[in-house]
């Protein structure tokens, strides 16, 4: 069915349609996006030329929309701003989860204040940056463990080389070794691009909460998808004004035309086939029911979200990344036939082996 909402022109109505449809998205991204919807117009309500900030805004919109009805990456999409992989989230995840550990004593604290590397040319220190605001070592675990756990559907994808002392050169192009300032910088360099690639780990209690979503064994609330509200229909009949005048036929092309009814843009258009037999159904859109949700969505975003333990004896950091459990289907009554005489592992049973000798 197309979608029988009247276009928003003003930005309090685009704001009201956003906010609407935030309204039909699952209960792990919901809160996160509505928050971030009422931010986001908050903060560009002051601005002097509100043009290019309404046109993203439709897009959103149509990208709601879109997820809304059943587009699974769409909808995979928003469930990653939720949960920190991509987006705002992500940064705030970051700078509270790989922030250094405060000093826990007077010890720690003068070690941290006199730390760099003296130079030894000219015998100075150097003064303390960003990068040591910053827990490498939890960094360097996460980033080698997402290295080997990574898969194609993550929003980010490591590098191969993460540790500098292979990354970084030793020597400048006249054989000669590099002064602190520069080495310095070469490795704050090799520490941004792995930050940028890297998915921060989730707190604990938020991990175990979406592990239990994947399981299935959470309640039938998590996973419900609320219905879509009857949308209002007027007493008087209205003509639409979107109607194709002949003119369009001849200056345009079919192809443009029929651009918004193609099975790639129906989603989000919302348009109808003018022909009965169409070009057939959207591409990407299921219907998200428990099962589909549970598997499609929620197991991948949890495959995506590391959690992270440091080893009081050893003291390095342990990263666990989510697991989903693929189960086999068990076979059908009348395809039993073919499993008989074999145990579980396939091997034949006694019974099958003396009768197949007599």
């Amino acid at each position: 069915m197309p979608l029988q909402i009247p276009h928003p022109n003003t930005p309090i109505h685009l704001y009201r349609h956003i906010l609407r449809e935030a309204t039909y998205l699952p209960p792990l991204c919901q809160p996160w996006i509505t928050s971030r919807i009422q931010a986001r117009f908050r903060d560009c309500r002051r601005k002097q030329d509100a043009k290019f900030y309404v046109k993203e805004a439709h897009h959103y919109l149509r990208h709601l929309r879109s997820a809304n009805a059943g587009h699974v990456k769409r909808m995979l999409r928003l469930c990653f701003l939720a949960t920190g992989r991509v987006g705002k989230r992500r940064r705030l995840l970051g700078r509270s989860e790989l922030s250094s550990c405060p000093p826990a004593n007077s010890d720690e604290l003068d070690e941290k204040t006199k730390v760099g590397d003296r130079d030894t040319a000219n015998g100075k220190q150097r003064k303390p940056d960003w990068l040591d605001n910053w827990s490498v070592d939890k960094v360097k675990a996460i980033a080698f463990s997402q290295s080997d756990h990574q898969a194609n559907h993550w929003p980010h994808h490591m590098r191969r080389i993460i540790d500098p002392a292979r990354a970084l050169p030793t020597e400048n192009c006249f054989g000669r070794p590099l002064n602190q300032k520069l080495r310095r910088n070469k490795l704050k360099k090799h520490w941004v691009g792995v930050l940028r690639q890297l998915l921060p780990p989730l707190p604990r209690g938020e991990w175990d909460q979406l592990g239990t979503l994947t399981r299935g064994d959470a309640g039938a609330q998590h996973y419900r998808i609320p219905t879509r509200r009857p949308v209002a229909q007027s007493s008087s009949p209205c003509t639409d004004a979107r109607e194709r005048a002949w003119t369009d036929f001849v200056t345009r092309s079919v192809r443009s035309l029929e651009r918004k009814s193609s099975r790639k843009m129906k989603s989000l258009s919302g348009s109808e086939d003018e022909d009965p037999r169409g070009h057939g159904r959207p591409i990407g859109v299921r219907v998200l029911g428990r099962r589909r949700l549970r598997r499609s969505i929620y197991g991948r975003v949890w495959e995506a979200c590391p959690v992270v333990v440091k080893n009081p004896q050893s003291g390095k950091w342990n990263v666990k990344w989510g697991n989903q459990e693929r189960t086999v289907s068990r076979p059908r009554k009348k395809d039993m036939q073919f499993f008989q005489g074999v145990d579980e592992k396939g091997v034949p049973t006694q019974s099958a082996t003396a009768a197949a000798t007599y």
